[in-house]
Formats: structure tokens, sequence, C-alpha cells
């Protein structure tokens, strides 16, 4: 496998190493040993980068292949990458689906971006009995708001694929169309914990998590659940904000399968 050149920049004004990010790219846009940067991916390495002719960009397409090279053009509406070399990564083994329900704005947009972080697959807000943001207000804003955040975070620790957050369910929709073979529900009271859970799973390749609000569940809603093949697991030794249960369940989720 070839190893990747070093992330600094080997050109430019003296003092300029910052490290640059990945960015998503479409195969549409790469042709003949160069790729054209569009868009908000343009407008950021322009205006806040400030990146200069002979700067390193790292670039991952759709299939999860990391190209590089340097930037030869900075265009109005464009930057052109020369490229050097790609870097084969595989897409992650174990596919996770986070059902997060909707929580305060600045806390949900944390569970977001640490969830892409740690290695979940895709993002679906649920709308629960104890919800207490209005999902309808600017929906689609916030919803794009969103995906930028999940975009972001996959740049920053270099994912090779991005994280789709979706609109929001009912809860009574959210546990249904879940197929993931480990489907778990956090839930303190529960009299199962997390990890005898897991182990008593065996191998698994898919996985569906939901978080509740801070208000946790109702029973109705934890009797649906376990209706629909959900199992109700609790953390162990202490009460998890709703935030922080969205990285923490995932990630021992991921550890576990070790297939990441």
């Amino acid at each position: 496998m070839k190893a990747l050149p070093s992330l600094r920049t080997y050109s430019g004004p003296k003092g300029w190493g910052t490290d640059l990010p990945q960015f998503f790219i479409k195969q549409q846009n790469m042709g003949q040993g160069i790729a054209r940067v569009e868009g908000d991916d343009y407008r950021h390495l322009v205006r806040v980068r400030r990146i200069k002719s002979g700067n390193i960009l790292y670039l991952t397409d759709e299939t999860g292949t990391m190209y590089y090279g340097p930037v030869t053009e900075i265009a109005r509406d464009h930057v052109k990458v020369s490229i050097t070399g790609s870097y084969e990564r595989p897409l992650p083994g174990l596919n996770i689906s986070l059902y997060m329900c909707l929580i305060k704005g600045a806390n949900f947009e944390f569970a977001i971006q640490k969830a892409a972080e740690v290695g979940v697959n895709r993002i679906i807000p649920v709308i629960s009995e104890r919800t207490v943001p209005d999902p309808e207000r600017k929906l689609e804003q916030k919803r794009e708001r969103w995906n930028r955040i999940a975009a972001e975070a996959c740049k920053q620790c270099m994912r090779s694929s991005t994280v789709h957050v979706g609109l929001p369910l009912p809860f009574a929709d959210a546990i249904t169309i879940d197929i993931s073979q480990v489907k778990i529900i956090g839930h303190p009271g529960a009299s199962t914990g997390i990890r005898e859970h897991l182990v008593s799973c065996g191998a698994y390749s898919s996985a569906g998590i939901i978080i509740g609000p801070e208000g946790g569940f109702s029973a109705v809603e934890l009797e649906a659940a376990c209706g629909a093949g959900w199992s109700t697991v609790n953390f162990g030794f202490t009460h998890l904000r709703a935030e922080t249960a969205a990285v923490v369940i995932p990630a021992l989720v991921i550890f576990n399968g070790g297939k990441l």
C-alpha cells in the first residue's frame, strides 16, 4: 500500500505549513490527471485556508479512493489540482445507523459532529414523545446545516466516506425501518448492560442505535421498540446525557465489532 506524502505543503511562502483536510470530489470533476474543486470547497480553500499554488490537496471520490497532488491553478470559481498519486482506502466494514432524538440545537450539532468522527454511517433525527425542539421550524435549513457539519467532520478526520443526515422521522417509523443485524436502544433502566448484550450478539456487520431525548423514552415507546426487535441496554455505572450517549454508544458498538 502506497504511503501518503506529508500533509505539509512542499512549496509556498516561508512559514506556510498549515495542514489541510481532505475534500470530497465527484469523479465527474476529474479527468486527464486533473481535479477541479468548485463550490463551497473552493470558497473555503481560497477565502479561509488561503491556499497557494503548490499546496498539496487530498481529494476523496465516491469509491473511497484518495487522490493527492499540488494546486496548479486558482481561478475565479475553481481550483485545479494535478493528481500525482492515489491511495486505495477500504470503506468501513461496520455499517452503523444512528437514530438520534432531537435535542436542543448546539447539543444536537455536537452529536452529529462527533458521531461522524467516531464512524457512524448515517444519522436519522427522530421525533419522540419527549422531544423538546420544534421539528417543523426551518426544517430544510436545519438539515442543510446538519449535513454541512457532518461533511466538515468527515473531511477533518480523513474519513473515506461522507455521513448523510436525513429528515426527522416519528419514533414509530424509526423503529420499523431499520434492518440492521444488531438493534439497540439506550435506556438507563434496562436490565442488560451494553457490553453483555454486544458479546451475546456474536459477529455483526451492521447496527442500529437509538438515542433518546434528555427526558428519555416513555414506557409505551420502549414497549413498541422491543416489539419491533430492538433491545434495551444500559451503559452500566452512570447515566449519560443524550449528546454524550450519541458518541459513546456507537464507539462501543464499533469497538466490539472490530471491523473498522
